[in-house]
């Protein structure tokens, strides 16, 4: 997978969320949307994670904002 690839997968599900509470403001479960919106990115951060060779320890790293740079970096700008 490429890295714009893995950014429109991230973006993707966080988008159709926001249109669908923003457009309808009487969304019958906004949770089911969060939950999938949840589910799809750390289904494509696992994808983009085993492709790289990065462990799981270094992957939460990357994801807990000023604790692992290197491996944020790594993780979503590094070319495969």
């Amino acid at each position: 997978m490429k890295r714009y690839q893995f950014w429109f997968l991230i973006w993707l599900p966080w988008l159709a969320l926001m249109i669908t509470v923003l457009v309808r403001k009487d969304a019958p479960f906004p949770w089911v949307f969060a939950i999938n919106t949840l589910v799809l990115n750390l289904t494509a951060i696992n994808i983009r994670r085993r492709q790289l060779g990065m462990n799981l320890t270094s992957t939460i790293k990357a994801m807990i904002p000023g604790i692992g740079y290197h491996e944020w970096r790594k993780l979503y700008f590094a070319k495969p």
